[in-house]
């Protein structure tokens, strides 16, 4: 799914100690956490971060807010508005500024593995005959999909962290909030043994780059398995004998996987109902409760999702204790003019499990190969993120609906994952409390063992603003990127909002100068000008 300044505290059971500040600043290190097992209500003891100086400059690039007023009307959505929730114990709307009363929030997490939109934007602009037509925009998705080096949370745990920066809009002085919630370090000796099942779309519309890329797609995957783990390998068709049975690999790359992936053709009839049949058959075979148990569905998006379906994924995606779910993985795959990204999404979301996009072999490389871990990988599920903001400070509430709502029971989180969430804040009193403290919460259901699990880090607004906001800057600019792709879609004419999004991203590059990714933000930018 952030922070400069790291606190820490002399001890881990929630009791005083000396805190101090460094150039990780707004994000907790695990010497300042306190995690607790089986309290939900938030109980626990707190790490307090202490020191820091706050100071602005007028002539920074940065201060000024890129999210203002256009003369032209907010892009239309299709889907509900996202809206946070304030806790109902806390003081009405009313008196939320009335004096010293704190406001606790719970944020409206998206699902963090959806990560289709940005790839496919970015196929789209860049290849031969640039178009965002067949692109649907979901900007939380560019949250997702790029990166952001923020420590990694000790085995089996969440890390917290937050990010803070002065800025202003339209109405006034503001603060931009960035909230990390970043999965557990884990390296590839340590992972639990894998499981799959791939599923390969058989359908006619498959024919030429879909297929192609889906064997591009399929070596990826084949290279980053060990001895011990298994794999299957099935067609669209129930009817069709399984490509591959539940074969336990020799190793990275092996020779029957690879012959099986080569040899798919296509042809025939081909639908989803039929491919989960065929799937879970194998992935049945091969299920070992405590190991990572993956059917990857492979398609171009061509075919639709029953309602049965969705439920059957879910249903079978779900954790209980000492027993994993069997998540499904949707990968699309094609020529970024004629995928659709709808089936994807809707694997991903019912089965608890990532959605991408491979318009290329070296974005199977990126995206199949050097995230596999964290594609395959769970941590955690029923992951729920609370703010607790201090008082003369509200949250802003989101005007531009852009996603629906997914519930906490959907939001996963997995090793070496990071989900970022995106908030304003408003000041509602005159002299802001810069001592006082804003507090994040994580709470979560181990994947593995069904324990309730929650960390808690707190830091003092004077912390946040003294720290390094890189991170915090680079979110800016990858969501003014997203919302100028949207713009564009509705509004050909519209360069105030791609003006916006060089602006932010100069602001990013500046702090983030030899970011790949931000690189790549300012060639589809670039594209987006071109007659």
């Amino acid at each position: 799914m952030l922070a400069t300044g790291c606190s820490s505290a002399a001890n881990l059971d929630g009791g005083q100690g000396e805190t101090d500040s460094d150039a990780l600043g707004g994000f907790a290190s695990s010497d300042s956490l306190s995690d607790s097992q089986g309290d939900s209500n938030g109980n626990d003891g707190t790490s307090a971060a202490s020191g820091g100086s706050y100071t602005t400059t007028g002539d920074d690039p940065g201060s000024e807010s890129t999210t203002g007023t256009s003369e032209l009307p907010a892009p239309p959505s299709d889907e509900p508005a996202p809206s946070d929730e304030k806790d109902g114990q806390n003081v009405p709307e009313e008196a939320l500024c009335s004096g010293d009363q704190v406001t606790a929030w719970h944020l409206a997490a998206r699902d963090p593995d959806a990560m289709s939109s940005p790839a496919h934007a970015r196929e789209a602009m860049l290849g031969q005959w640039p178009s965002l037509v067949s692109v649907a925009i979901r900007p939380w998705e560019f949250l997702n999909y790029y990166t952001f080096g923020y420590p990694l949370a000790p085995p089996g745990q969440l890390l917290a962290g937050a990010q803070l920066r002065p800025s202003k809009d339209e109405l006034g002085d503001i603060f931009e909030l960035q909230v990390a919630i970043r999965g557990p370090e884990l390296a590839e000796a340590d992972r639990a043994p894998v499981h799959l099942t791939l599923a390969l779309d058989n359908s006619g519309s498959m024919e030429g780059k879909a297929l192609e890329l889906l064997k591009s797609a399929g070596h990826v995957l084949a290279a980053e398995l060990r001895a011990g783990d298994t794999v299957a390998v099935v067609s669209w068709n129930e009817a069709d004998a399984p490509l591959l049975p539940v074969t336990m690999v020799t190793g990275p790359n092996d020779a029957k996987l690879l012959a099986a992936i080569d040899g798919f053709t296509v042809g025939g009839s081909a639908e989803l109902t039929q491919a989960l049949s065929a799937g879970y058959a194998q992935a049945d075979k091969a299920y070992v409760p405590k190991d990572i148990n993956r059917l990857i569905l492979i398609s171009d998006g061509g075919a639709t999702a029953t309602q049965d379906d969705l439920e059957q994924m879910a249903k079978r995606a779900g954790n209980v204790a000492n027993k994993t779910g069997v998540h499904a993985i949707g990968v699309g795959v094609g020529d970024p003019g004629l995928y659709r990204s709808g089936l994807i999404d809707a694997i991903g979301v019912a089965g608890a499990g990532p959605s991408i996009y491979v318009g290329s072999a070296e974005a199977a490389e990126t995206q199949l190969g050097q995230r596999f871990l964290s594609l395959v990988g769970l941590t955690a599920s029923s992951v729920d993120v609370r703010v607790t903001l201090p008082p003369g400070l509200q949250l802003v509430s989101e005007s531009q609906a852009d996603t629906e709502i997914l519930g906490p029971d959907l939001v996963t989180a997995a090793p070496t994952d990071n989900s970022v969430i995106h908030r304003r804040l408003r000041p509602c009193v005159d002299d802001l409390d810069m001592s006082t403290t804003l507090q994040v919460e994580i709470h979560w259901v181990d994947a593995v063992s069904g324990e309730q699990k929650q960390t808690t880090a707190e830091w003092k607004l004077i912390e946040l603003l003294s720290g390094d906001t890189a991170w915090l800057q680079k979110g800016e600019a990858v969501l003014a990127y997203a919302t100028a792709l949207r713009a564009i879609q509705y509004y050909a004419g519209d360069t105030g909002a791609i003006d916006r999004a060089w602006e932010r991203l100069e602001a990013a590059k500046k702090a983030l100068p030899d970011d790949p990714e931000l690189a790549e933000i300012g060639q589809v930018l670039a594209a987006l000008q071109e007659p």
